[in-house]
């Protein structure tokens, strides 16, 4: 286990699943001084031309929002992927106009891709590996 991950496993609990094909991983976010389940947070890989991809889903229990709980599950989230997985980009989606979300987002080195979804209710953001940068 790396150092990061034993920092990692303080805060969040990580399960392996396999749904449909596609590589999962799964950690349920944790209040440390309380130990309570406060969220969760989701990792589904997938293979592209470019490399290997994540897609991030996080939620946060709405007692518990705006404390930054969300902001460290997703750097260290980041840094699991990056680092332990090689993945070579993050994809997240954020409800359109949701500015909190977005800027969660953009503090853990998400951009806009500039992208609705079909039904314009959620706008797609994208990280890039530092160990893939041009």
């Amino acid at each position: 286990m790396s150092e990061y991950l034993d920092i990692f496993s303080r805060r969040l609990t990580l399960s392996n699943t396999k749904r449909c094909g596609a590589q999962t991983a799964s950690f349920t976010v944790s209040d440390r001084a309380s130990g309570e389940d406060i969220g969760a947070i989701n990792l589904v890989m997938k293979t592209s031309d470019e490399g290997l991809l994540g897609e991030v889903d996080v939620s946060i229990d709405a007692d518990y929002e705006g404390r930054g709980y969300g902001i460290e599950a997703m750097k260290r989230l980041s840094e699991y992927a990056y680092e332990d997985l090689g993945l070579v980009k993050l994809l997240a989606k954020a409800p359109n106009r949701n500015l909190a979300a977005e800027y969660s987002l953009r503090r853990v080195g998400f951009s806009s891709l500039n992208k609705l979804s079909q039904d314009g209710s959620y706008r797609y953001y994208e990280s890039v590996s530092p160990y893939f940068m041009d």
